[in-house]
């Protein structure tokens, strides 16, 4: 067996165990002149309580980790369970743009309407890391916008209801 076949396999492996994690869904956003532009990330990661940094990990060519190094401050939204619909549409590269369901942060970052949570992001670095780069941002603000309504839950490819 070659050495790409091995990699492939264990990528497709990896991928198929992964998804066996639960994971939050949160939508990356970040203001430019053409307006807002968004990504769902379920690869959100607190790094550091001091200093405050929280990472996402994106596609090295991707427009948002162009823009993210352009503008300098992104958003990252914590969706809640009812915002399904939110997190599939930022998912598809090819969606409709549609009207913006963002709102201001502090320093401008662009987080979702109604979400459970957001942080306001100012850019640190981005690290290549493997196939993707991770954008770490330090965090200008954070706030629990809604303790009671429950978190968006991602697991084998699907939404979960909350349990609790």
């Amino acid at each position: 067996m070659s050495i790409q076949t091995q990699e492939h396999e264990l990528a497709d492996s990896l991928r198929r165990t992964a998804r066996r994690f639960a994971t939050g869904v949160t939508i990356a956003a970040v203001s430019h002149a053409g307006g807002t532009h968004a990504l769902t990330a379920n690869s959100f990661v607190t790094l550091s309580l001091r200093p405050a940094l929280v990472g996402i990990s994106v596609q090295p060519e991707g427009r948002m980790r162009q823009l993210v190094e352009e503008v300098g401050v992104f958003g990252i939204s914590v969706l809640n369970e009812a915002q399904g619909d939110c997190a599939r549409r930022y998912a598809d590269r090819h969606r409709d743009r549609g009207a913006p369901e963002f709102t201001p942060a502090a320093g401008g970052a662009p987080v979702v309407a109604g979400c459970v949570a957001h942080f306001s992001c100012e850019l640190d670095r981005i690290d290549p890391v493997g196939d993707h780069d991770l954008i770490i941002g330090s965090v200008l603000d954070c706030a629990v916008a809604d303790e009671l309504r429950p978190p968006l839950i991602f697991l084998d490819g699907g939404f979960l209801k909350s349990v609790g």
